[in-house]
Formats: C-alpha cells, structure tokens, sequence
C-alpha cells in the first residue's frame, strides 16, 4: 500500500513569527507592536516589532445576526473585548447602542483602549455582548455575575460545556438561560494573519447567554 505524503510545512508555519528585527520607518502590522532598540542600534532607527501577546479572532458577522434573529437583545451593550468592532458594527447596524472598549488596539477608530475589562468595577452598560478571549472567558463570565449585569451573552466552544471547576464556579451560580448551538461550523481566524483561501471551521461554537434569575438552561440550534 502507498503511503499517503503529507504536505510538508514550512518553517514559518511549524515556529510562528512572534518578533524579528526591523526599523522604526517600517509599517507595523495590525497585532504588532514596536519597540525601539537601546544603544547604537536605537539610535539607528532599529528595534523589535513583536506579536501582541494577547491574539484576537474577529467574529464572522454571521454569528452575530445568528444570534439577533433568535435572541431579544437590550438596546444598550457593552462589549468589552471589542477588537476590530466585528461585533459592535453588526450591533449598531441593527440599532443598538454600544459601549465598545478593549484592552489592546486592533485599529477599531471607536474603540476606546487600554481598557482592562476584568479590573473594571461598573458596567458600561447594562448589557455585556463578546466573543471573549478564551484563556480568560471563565474570568469574563464571573466578572458579568460580580457586575450583576442583566443580560450578557458569550460567544464560546461548545467545550465550554465541560468542566468540574467551572460547574463549580459559574453553572452552580448560575446557569446560562440559553445556549444557541450553531449547526455549521463558524470560521475563526487569527485577525492578524491572512485567512486561507477556502479555510473552514474545525471548532463548534454556540452563543452562550445568561439572564438575571435564570435558574434553568434551554439549548436551540442556529
């Protein structure tokens, strides 16, 4: 039997660039940063420009009509992990009023940045709508419930389902009203690298939505 050949990788996408040597003159790209060298190299215009460490995913504007068309969402939101404004611009198309913060720049001229989410002690508005960094959703989760927001609404892997700790420390308090399940993959790329051409979704994702006093949780499918 002949065996199969597997395309081979280049170096490039086996070791992901997280810096290289450039000059100050050089674009820098969305996602990176800059920073000048010191000593003689510094003073030459040159430093390192660097990969922000905390990677973003736009979300397809797809999911979030997914989730109008089946969900009564408050006038007023807040998503405060807004990135390039992926979600807030659907949003505000469809009329809604929107706080958009983030903690990094993404190039979304509406954003205001340097924004900590998880340090932040009052909700911007009464409602919380964001595809949340995934490291750090349980985080974002807890911080809604401390805020004891009235609706928030969290674009997460089905994955998310799982876990004895997070039973204990989100579905225990409180459950989410409803989980939207889509039933066709979504495509979630890096937003500072190219998506290729005809690249699907390998990852199942749903809309994970809490209401206040909600003790019970309905599945739906999109």
């Amino acid at each position: 039997m002949k065996k199969l050949q597997t395309p081979e990788q280049s170096n490039e996408m086996r070791f992901p660039i997280v810096c290289r040597y450039a000059h100050k003159d050089q674009p820098v790209p969305d996602g990176w940063q800059f920073r000048l060298c010191g000593g003689h190299h510094g003073r030459s215009g040159y430093g390192i420009l660097m990969r922000q460490k905390d990677d973003f995913y736009p979300t397809p504007p797809e999911a979030v009509q997914a989730l109008l068309s089946v969900e009564d969402v408050p006038h007023s939101i807040w998503e405060c992990a807004c990135g390039d404004g992926a979600i807030s611009n659907v949003l505000q198309e469809a009329g809604h009023s929107v706080v958009s913060t983030d903690l990094n720049d993404w190039g979304y001229e509406k954003a205001e940045t340097g924004v900590d989410f998880l340090m932040e002690t009052k909700p911007l508005a009464p409602a919380v709508i964001t595809n949340p960094p995934y490291k750090l959703a349980n985080e974002f989760i807890i911080k809604c419930m401390d805020m004891e927001l009235d609706y928030f609404a969290m674009l997460l892997r089905l994955a998310f389902l799982e876990g004895k700790q997070r039973r204990e420390l989100i579905y225990n308090r409180q459950p989410p009203a409803r989980v939207h399940v889509f039933s066709e993959r979504l495509t979630m790329w890096r937003g500072d690298e190219e998506q290729p051409q005809g690249s699907s979704g390998f990852i199942a994702f749903g809309w994970f939505v809490w209401e206040k006093g909600n003790t019970e949780t309905k599945l739906g499918w999109l």
